[in-house]
């Protein structure tokens, strides 16, 4: 009986850690997307309910990610390069294309967001 309840507090112990694990990684991709939307509202000027929309599309991508990145039976590299096709499909329906392109451009850091001055 002593066996059976110190297994059962422990395997207690252990899923309360994995659940505060997941809230604090999920905790830390909040603060992630909301500062990376509110500095591409600025630099794109997309409407607040666009954001809205990124910012859910931003948080449930990097969880799946997380998730694929951490799936011991998965295809790792399969599964993340589709989530990145449905991302960008995603995108392009929030977006407009100019919108999109310019995201696209200052996400993958094909352009600088502050260019040096020249003078």
């Amino acid at each position: 009986m002593k066996k059976k309840i110190l297994l059962f507090t422990a395997l207690f112990a252990f899923i309360l850690h994995v659940s505060a694990q997941q809230s604090i990684v999920t905790d830390v991709f909040n603060q992630f997307v909301e500062t990376k939307i509110e500095r591409m509202q600025k630099l794109i000027e997309f409407d607040d309910k666009q954001a809205e929309k990124l910012k859910e599309l931003e948080v449930n991508y990097l969880l799946d990610v997380n998730a694929a990145e951490n799936c011991f039976w998965c295809r790792t590299k399969k599964r993340i390069k589709k989530l990145n096709k449905q991302r960008d499909n995603d995108l392009q329906l929030i977006l407009t294309r100019e919108q999109y392109i310019k995201y696209n451009a200052i996400d993958n850091d094909l352009i600088q967001k502050n260019p040096p001055v020249q003078v």
